[in-house]
């Protein structure tokens, strides 16, 4: 069987080659949507439970937001319960960018899928819901 992993993986460089080029005129790269989703979605949340979340390194989502807060588009806030903990808010830069963002996924989502039927569609999904719900468990029960 030819590997899945490198269909999956040049799919997921291919769409973020094209966020890139979709987001440059709002300073943002290919990366950042996913960021912008998440903090628009979820005000407040800390910078340990976004890694969490996004699955990426703590390290990086630390640099990833240093650049989204120097272009304005988010507030990173200590926490008052626990002073180390920085809680990232969205300003309203970001939600002015949110609806494009989920409009640029969408527009990916219906291009790369627009020869599939609804019953592919779902059937692809549920498979690719299962593949990430089996990877997150070997990365779950990797030592820390």
């Amino acid at each position: 069987m030819e590997s899945l992993m490198r269909y999956i993986n040049r799919t997921a460089r291919l769409s973020t080659l094209y966020r890139n080029e979709k987001l440059k005129e709002y300073g943002l790269t290919g990366i950042h949507h996913t960021y912008i989703l998440n903090i628009c979605r979820n005000p407040g949340i800390s910078q340990e439970k976004l890694a969490k979340m996004i699955y990426v390194n703590k390290s990086s989502v630390t640099r990833q937001l240093a650049r989204l807060e120097l272009k304005g588009y988010v507030k990173r806030i200590p926490s008052t319960s626990d002073k180390r903990e920085l809680l990232i808010y969205p300003t309203e830069k970001t939600n002015e960018v949110y609806p494009i963002v989920a409009d640029l996924l969408n527009e990916w989502n219906d291009g790369i899928l627009e020869d599939f039927s609804l019953e592919e569609k779902e059937i692809l999904l549920r498979s690719m819901q299962e593949i990430m719900q089996k990877a997150k468990i070997m990365v779950d029960d990797l030592p820390n």
